[in-house]
């Protein structure tokens, strides 16, 4: 039996990092039914590894503590026959993520195969050098989760065996927590599919602390006070336009921990009153399969983040992703699968061209949810090709799988 190590799992206070780790592993469930695998959890809490043991029984977990130096995975690591860093963008420098390459560096060391599963690339960290693009040119396969992330890549010389396009791993996720949501949604008085759920993003702290990015300043600048103030009125004239043209709901949804008490300051407080009304704010976390059984409940979803997008998709729900070019090149992802016209930056776009789209879902439902399966159907092809591709890596004789299993409908 092959043996697959996945490492994946983030962090717990985002539900896109969450969703990464289930999403993946049903790809590699449905193109590897044979395989074992292994995943390196790097963070995760009771409720996340229950929700991953619970869905996927055949797979082993081993969860880290923070900072740990993975000395527990040694074994593991030197027994299994491919790597596989799951998606994200962990060799930015753009951002100052201080991601520790320890697992490449490994990898090359024993000569293990490694790959990248659905990562953006917006810059490499300065004080790295040379050694992150030597380590990652002598990778099996990269698959870029959006193609301006590949176009960068291949401008800068890299060159590992498979340098392609492929979907985030967040795409393949089908965690469900629908006990919760539709619990959740009877007290808040939201009905099945009359509701608008909104995302939001904002430069603040992380509530983990530490000495903060570009998307989580420590001690945010005048600048970036000023930019959430603008990011805010934007998303309230979004909501009021929704309440006006539809008379339904808003529900303020969380896919960071921290952005429950700003969307209560930026958004909730400040609307006028005949709207608040019409506003619910979800006012604690959630993981990501309760997130996923809601947003399959929403009308639509907008959102600042793109995997509060992804989860509702991957559910059949059409989503709009109204994205701040702070968060680099990975936006682009949804016009890679046909939804450029879902896909604005909210520096420049009005928020009277969000509602305008809104309307328009609204009024064609049958034609929007055309457009999620077709979009959806561009992942599911993306997904079997990275499945290929890591068979081959395995010297695996492709499956008899049926076609309907790469490119179902939602």
């Amino acid at each position: 039996m092959k043996h697959i190590v996945l490492h994946s799992g983030w962090q717990t206070c985002n539900i896109g990092d969450i969703g990464h780790t289930p999403g993946t592993l049903r790809r590699l469930e449905e193109e590897l039914p044979e395989a074992a695998i292994t995943v390196l959890l790097h963070r995760w809490n009771a409720d996340v590894l229950q929700m991953l043991r619970r869905r996927f029984p055949r797979v082993t977990f081993l969860p880290s503590s923070v900072g740990e130096e993975h000395d527990d995975w040694a074994e593991v690591f030197e027994t299994c026959d491919l790597v596989i860093q799951n998606s994200g963008m962990h060799y930015n420098h753009v951002y100052g993520y201080g991601y520790d390459p320890t697992v490449l560096r490994r990898c090359v060391a024993a000569q293990k195969p490694f790959g990248l599963y659905g990562h953006s690339f917006d810059g490499f960290r300065a004080d790295r050098g040379e050694e992150m693009p030597d380590l990652l040119s002598q990778a099996e396969f990269i698959y870029c989760r959006d193609s301006l992330s590949l176009a960068y890549l291949r401008d800068y010389g890299l060159n590992p065996k498979i340098l392609d396009w492929g979907p985030d791993g967040c795409f393949g996720i089908d965690v469900i927590d629908d006990a919760k949501a539709i619990a959740f949604l009877a007290e808040a008085g939201l009905e099945e599919g009359e509701f608008l759920s909104v995302t939001m993003r904002t430069n603040t702290p992380s509530l983990e602390g530490g000495a903060g990015n570009v998307l989580n300043p420590r001690v945010p600048t005048p600048g970036q006070i000023a930019e959430n103030e603008r990011w805010a009125d934007s998303l309230r004239q979004v909501i009021c336009g929704w309440v006006a043209a539809t008379g339904k709901k808003v529900l303020l949804s969380p896919e960071v921990d921290k952005e429950i008490a700003m969307a209560r300051r930026l958004l909730l407080e400040q609307l006028p009153a005949e709207v608040q009304s019409h506003v619910v704010l979800r006012d604690h976390f959630w993981n990501v399969d309760e997130a996923a059984s809601v947003y399959a409940r929403a009308a639509v979803v907008v959102s600042m983040e793109p995997h509060s997008c992804i989860v509702a998709l991957a559910n059949g729900t059409p989503a709009i992703h109204y994205f701040s070019p702070n968060h680099g090149r990975k936006a682009h992802m949804f016009a890679d699968i046909g939804l450029a016209d879902w896909l604005h930056n909210i520096h420049e776009v009005p928020p009277q061209a969000i509602v305008k789209i809104l309307k328009e879902i609204a009024s064609d439902r049958a034609r929007a949810s055309g457009r999620v399966t077709a979009a959806m159907n561009v992942v599911h092809a993306g997904a079997a090709k990275m499945g290929r591709t890591i068979r081959a890596v395995l010297d695996l004789e492709s499956p008899s799988l049926p076609e309907s299993r790469r490119l179902s409908a939602v």
